[in-house]
C-alpha cells in the first residue's frame, strides 16, 4: 500500500503527535509499505525527510510552536506536483492533523475517489483557549469552518463558532474515524463528530525500550528523581507544576525539567524568581531515544496537563520502560495501569503538590509502584500498526466514503 499521511505540525517539532507520525511511518514501512507526509515547512533548521512532501507554512505567534497554512490551494498544487513526480499511486489517505492539514487531507481524498482514515489527536477547544483565549478560539473555528465548507464542497454548519463542528466537516468523509484514547473517542461521539470512534493509541516505539530497564536503587535515603518533560507551552501547565513542586517543599528531591517551547524564558525566570534553582534544573530538549532511556532512571515522571491530552506520550513511555507517572487528569490516568500512577485529586497547585508528597513518601517506604508487567496493557507501535494495517484493508475494500 501507498499510505499518503496528512499532518499540520513538521515531524522536527517537539510532541507527541509528531512523535507518533514518525513511528506509524517507520512502522508501515518495516511491514512492506510506502508512507509520504505532507507537512508544514516551517522550521528553519528542518530535516530533508524521505517520504516527505513539505508545503508553505507560517509559525502562528506567540506560540512559535504551531503552524499556519496560508493558501490551501497553493499547498495543494504542491502535493499534487510533487506527487506527480513520484509516480506512485496513492491508495488511502490517513489524515493525522486537526487544522489545516485535515482540511486539505479530506479534500485531496473526495478529489482523487480515495479512501480515508482519519485521526483527530488533539481537542482543539482546550488547546486553542490555552494558547489564545476563548474569543479568538471562536474566531477560529469561524475559519476553518470556512474553509472546510469552501474546500470540501459543502455548506458550512449552522454554528459556525463551534470547533466540533469543523472535526464534524472533515469526519464526514471519513470510512474511519479513530482517536488515541477512549475518553476522547467518548468526546468525538459526545460533540456528534462521529458516530463511532475507534480507539488506537499512539504507540511507543518497540526498538527504544527494548533492552531499556528501570534502574533500581537500594538507597531509599537518597536524592529521588523527579522528571517533567514536555513541550513548554501554557496548556502543558509547566508553571503550575513547578508551584506544585515547591508547595510541597519535599526534602532530598530533585526535579529535572526537559523540554522546548514558547515559555523557556518564563520558566527560567520562574525558577529564579521562586529560589528553586538549586532543586530544579532545567535541561532542554533531549533526543527521542535518550528521554526514554532518562524516563527509565527517574523515580517518577510527571504530567501536568489537564483535559487538552487525548493520550499525552510520556506517562505511556515511562510505563513501557517501568517508570510509575503522576498525573492531574483523570481522564488520562483511567487508562493506564492503576498501581503504575499517582492521580493528583484535582488539578489545582496544592492538590499536586499534596501527590507528589504521596509520591515522595511512597518511593521511600519501598512502595515505588514500579512495574514493567502490566498485564494485557501495553502500546508496542508494532501492534498498534498490525491493527491498523486491517484497518486499511478495510476501507479500501470499501472505497470512498463520499
Amino acid at each position: 500500500m501507498h499510505i499518503l499521511f496528512f499532518a499540520d505540525h513538521h515531524p522536527d517539532s517537539l510532541g507527541g503527535v509528531q512523535t507518533s507520525l514518525m513511528l506509524q511511518k517507520k512502522f508501515l514501512e518495516r511491514a512492506g509499505h510506502t508512507v509520504t507526509m505532507v507537512v508544514s515547512r516551517r522550521y528553519r533548521r528542518n530535516r530533508r525527510l524521505e517520504g516527505m512532501i513539505e508545503v508553505p507554512a507560517l509559525p502562528v505567534p506567540p506560540t512559535g510552536a504551531y503552524s499556519i497554512e496560508p493558501s490551501l490551494k497553493l499547498a495543494y498544487r504542491t502535493v499534487q506536483r510533487k506527487l506527480a513526480k513520484m509516480a506512485m499511486p496513492v491508495d488511502i489517505v490517513h489524515i493525522q492533523a486537526d487544522m489545516w492539514g485535515a482540511i486539505l487531507g479530506a479534500a485531496w481524498a473526495k478529489d482523487h475517489g480515495l479512501p480515508l482514515v482519519q485521526t483527530v489527536h488533539t481537542n482543539l477547544e482546550v488547546g486553542i483557549s490555552h494558547t489564545f483565549g476563548k474569543t479568538l478560539t471562536q474566531r477560529v473555528a469561524q475559519v476553518m469552518n470556512a474553509w472546510a465548507a469552501s474546500m470540501l464542497g459543502h455548506d458550512a454548519p449552522k454554528n459556525t463558532k463551534d470547533i466540533w463542528a469543523f472535526k464534524e466537516q472533515i469526519s464526514r468523509h471519513a470510512n474511519f474515524v479513530t482517536s488515541p484514547s477512549g475518553h476522547f473517542a467518548k468526546e468525538l461521539v459526545k460533540h456528534k463528530v462521529v458516530e463511532n470512534a475507534l480507539v488506537f493509541p499512539n504507540g511507543v516505539d518497540d526498538d527504544v525500550v527494548e533492552g531499556i530497564r528501570p534502574v533500581v536503587h537500594e538507597d531509599k535515603n537518597r536524592e529521588l528523581d523527579f522528571v517533567w518533560a514536555g513541550r513548554l507551552s501554557s496548556e502543558k501547565r509547566v508553571t503550575e507544576f513547578i508551584g506544585a513542586f515547591q508547595t510541597a517543599d519535599l526534602d532530598n528531591v530533585h526535579l529535572n525539567i526537559y523540554g522546548s517551547g514558547q515559555l523557556e524564558a518564563k520558566v527560567r525566570l520562574v525558577l529564579v524568581q521562586l529560589g528553586l534553582s538549586h532543586k530544579v534544573t532545567f535541561h532542554g530538549r533531549l533526543p527521542h531515544r535518550d528521554l526514554v532511556a532518562r524516563f527509565a532512571q527517574a523515580d517518577l515522571v510527571a504530567q501536568s496537563s489537564v483535559g487538552f491530552e487525548t493520550q499525552g506520550m510520556t506517562v505511556y513511555e515511562s510505563i513501557a520502560v517501568g517508570t510509575p507517572v503522576f498525573v492531574a487528569d483523570p481522564k488520562i490516568a483511567a487508562e493506564l495501569p492503576e498501581a503504575n500512577v499517582w492521580l493528583s485529586k484535582t488539578p489545582s497547585v496544592d492538590d499536586m503538590a499534596r501527590a507528589m508528597v504521596r509520591a515522595a513518601k511512597d518511593i521511600r517506604s519501598g512502595n515505588t509502584k514500579r512495574a514493567l508487567d502490566t498485564g494485557d496493557w501495553s502500546v508496542l507501535q508494532s501492534q498498534i500498526t498490525a491493527k491498523m494495517i486491517e484497518i486499511y484493508k478495510q476501507a479500501i475494500k470499501q472505497g470512498p466514503k463520499l
